[in-house]
């Protein structure tokens, strides 16, 4: 049987029924403004002014055929890990310091989600 990673233990505990506290989800407003939006836009179109610069075009985080696609615990893992761990470009930056934050992740992972039309 295999084990589930600590990430993605913290990620069901935090996930659970417990809505995201108000503070969790200006904490993760400020991390989506000073470490996402430069790439991905600040509404997930993948149209910041860092993406000019990339040799591979952000991720449309509000196309909505891509947001059914995926599962917050994948959204969670590209955010703490990197893209390079799943396949996607190296350019997407890991966030390990967010593994100490499962409640502030979560926000980020509704933030993204919240960006599908």
């Amino acid at each position: 049987m295999r084990r589930a990673s600590p990430l993605l233990v913290l990620f069901a505990v935090a996930c659970g029924d417990v809505a995201v506290s108000p503070k969790a989800r200006a904490e993760a407003d400020v991390i989506w403004a000073d470490r996402c939006a430069n790439c991905h836009g600040p509404k997930g179109l993948g149209d910041g002014p860092g993406a000019r610069v990339l040799p591979v075009r952000p991720r449309v985080l509000s196309d909505s055929a891509w947001q059914a696609s995926v599962s917050d615990d994948h959204i969670a893992t590209v955010i703490t890990e990197g893209g390079q761990v799943v396949g996607l470009d190296a350019n997407m930056a890991a966030n390990p310091d967010l593994k100490a934050k499962p409640d502030v992740l979560r926000a980020l992972v509704l933030k993204v989600r919240s960006l599908k039309p």
